[in-house]
């Protein structure tokens, strides 16, 4: 069954930075196809809501799925996918997942 999907206000701001990033360094053709392959695996994600690594040791129900040089962060959270950040490869998770 696939789930649907909720994004924090946190993740959302974390996808506008990544955007804007992209546009800044690259090309706003290259940051709309990073944009929507961060959302084609949020659709992976949810069909399968185990295939990402589970962070529990960091924040408990908590997944981690690589994109690229990005992770999402997300959890069940009832029959929904919550995405809970999005955040580069060389953030530390946990300093900002307790934001």
């Amino acid at each position: 069954m696939k789930l649907k999907f909720e994004i924090s206000e946190l993740a959302l701001e974390d996808l506008n930075k990544i955007w804007e990033y992209t546009v800044e360094q690259w090309s706003k053709e290259q940051a709309n196809k990073y944009y929507n392959d961060i959302f084609i695996a949020i659709g992976k994600i949810c069909e399968n809501s185990d295939i990402g690594k589970p962070i529990d040791n960091v924040k408990k129900g908590h997944r981690r799925t690589n994109v690229k040089s990005h992770m999402i962060i997300d959890k069940v959270k009832g029959k929904a996918i919550y995405i809970d950040r999005i955040l580069h490869q060389r953030m530390d998770i946990e300093k900002n997942l307790n934001e």
